[in-house]
């Protein structure tokens, strides 16, 4: 079945409309409006959090302490009862994105990590 674009558009927008499953909505237009708020405020301190942490991990590889591989080990290996499983998942998927490689690598010039 071939569907046409403003077949297409009209699914698409249904879908948008619904939000969530049915039967899953908000108990009031105000509870909806709280959410949102308050899930832009939970972003905004998650922001700023993830800012801090690379700040404080490009410091210490300044410093010479650390490369990027020593956090990449760190972060994968070690006591299991540090952190939960979700918090050292958030630090591994924030030091997998590419801006933040790129900004060890280009602080170290290409070399695999810092000098000894």
């Amino acid at each position: 079945m071939k569907l046409t674009k403003s077949q297409l558009k009209e699914m698409i927008k249904e879908v948008l409309e619904e939000g969530m499953a049915p039967g899953l909505g908000y108990s009031s237009k105000e509870a909806k409006t709280i959410m949102d708020q308050s899930v832009r405020e939970y972003a905004k301190i998650l922001r700023k959090a993830q800012y801090n942490i690379i700040k404080d991990w490009m410091s210490k590889a300044k410093s010479g302490v650390i490369d990027y591989f020593d956090i990449s080990r760190g972060i994968t290996g070690g006591d299991v009862t540090r952190a939960y499983k979700y918090e050292v998942d958030f630090l591994a998927e924030m030091l997998q994105k590419e801006n933040i490689i790129n900004r060890f690598r280009k602080y170290f010039g290409g070399r695999k990590g810092k000098k000894r």
